[in-house]
């Protein structure tokens, strides 16, 4: 068993750290201790015999407070919105939240997204959503985790945190840039971020000498995710510019396909048309007046088909011209 670190809420009004969850103390079996144990106890005829282990504490225990860790304030805080999400595509972006709320990252630690989020299956919590997978929209186990990541991303990066490892979409998704009201902001393209465990991470450092407490919060009646980052400030501000959408290619036209399980006269769309672009996101990080660090996310979106599939024998479906 290994150790867990306690975790944590910060109460806005006490300012104190609240535990949600007590430490779990590590435990391990000392083989030769037992081995030495069982021998002697059976030589002295005794049947009930206790094993010998080895305990091993967290970093964090339930005692900690907010003084300790350097948890005192806010201080960063980002919202993202799912407007038109599945009710599967809702229960995959709380079950992948939860995993995060009350977790701590400690000064100078890198953080990785996939590490922390685990296996993303069934037996977990999650259900069969919409994916980005070889090149085209499927249903996979855990699709909307990359709501999850999105947040986070922002969260970080507005926090004015390094960004070692961020991947955007394959093609823009509009959930990604829905604003509250269900509203899309263009300037948000080019601030997503996938994962795709174990093989696509997501990984900032916490580069302050304060511990980071993450709390995460889906309101499914306001569409909404926010993550918080409490910590102690260092007084950096973040100050950043974007491109905006450049070097736009149009969607292909249309594609259709026959699909023998669907009905004569069925038609149903699997994937949706979106533009390719390309997007350069700069950010300054301001420190005491100066220039900490500067950085550039950069994002190509590729130009992504619209898909419908139709029965045998379904009329009107548009024939391709060999161009095409």
């Amino acid at each position: 068993l290994s150790p867990e670190n306690a975790r944590f809420i910060f109460n806005d009004e006490t300012r104190q750290l609240e535990v949600i969850k007590n430490a779990v103390i590590g435990r391990k079996l000392n083989v030769e201790n037992s081995i030495q144990t069982i021998q002697q106890k059976l030589a002295e005829g005794q049947h009930s015999i206790a094993l010998s282990f080895d305990f091993t504490n967290p970093k964090i225990l339930d005692t900690a407070t907010g003084a300790d860790l350097g948890i005192t304030e806010l201080v960063s805080a980002e919202s993202s919105y799912f407007y038109g999400s599945s009710a599967d595509r809702i229960q995959n972006i709380k079950a992948a939240a939860s995993r995060f709320h009350g977790l701590l990252i400690a000064p100078g630690e890198t953080f990785s997204m996939a590490e922390a989020l685990g296996d993303i299956s069934l037996d977990n919590g999650y259900a069969e959503a919409m994916i980005i997978l070889n090149g085209q929209t499927i249903k996979g186990v855990g699709g909307g985790v990359c709501q999850v990541s999105t947040t986070l991303f922002r969260t970080a990066f507005f926090g004015g945190y390094p960004i070692v490892e961020r991947h955007a979409h394959a093609y823009r998704v509009s959930y990604y840039e829905r604003v509250s009201g269900g509203g899309v902001n263009s300037k948000l393209a080019g601030l997503d971020a996938t994962v795709y465990v174990p093989l696509v991470d997501l990984k900032f450092t916490n580069d302050t000498p304060y511990y980071i407490l993450m709390e995460t919060y889906v309101v499914p009646s306001n569409y909404s995710i926010t993550w918080k980052f409490y910590s102690t400030s260092d007084g950096r501000t973040v100050n950043w510019e974007t491109s905006g959408l450049t070097n736009i290619v149009k969607a292909p036209e249309p594609l259709y396909r026959e699909n023998p399980d669907l009905a004569k006269g069925e038609k149903r769309q699997v994937d949706w048309a979106a533009d390719g672009a390309d997007v350069r996101v700069t950010r300054t990080v301001m420190k005491n007046g100066a220039v900490y660090f500067t950085d550039t996310i950069s994002t190509h979106y590729l130009p992504w088909q619209e898909v419908w599939e139709y029965g045998p024998g379904t009329e009107g479906i548009p024939t391709p011209t060999p161009e095409e």
